[in-house]
């Protein structure tokens, strides 16, 4: 059975290392960034099949960036 594969987005260095010692026994991390901007850049490429985004981020914010993402890649 393969893990789902999970990025991670927040500006918060000791929330993604929590979010990643909490999720790495049940997923595979494939990539942490820490703004909008990276997540843009870094989603289609790591073709994530969750990715856990902090609301409150520099250059976008988690919402702006999800709704942008939904439309680049679309389910």
């Amino acid at each position: 059975m393969t893990l789902p594969r999970v990025m991670l987005a927040d500006d918060h260095t000791i929330l993604v290392e929590a979010f990643r010692k909490l999720l790495e026994p049940h997923c595979e991390i494939v990539g942490t960034v820490s703004d909008g901007r990276a997540l843009m850049e870094a989603a289609p490429n790591l073709k994530p099949d969750v990715i856990v985004v902090d609301i409150g981020m520099p250059s976008w914010n988690g919402l702006e960036a999800g709704q942008r993402l939904k439309e680049q890649m679309p389910l």
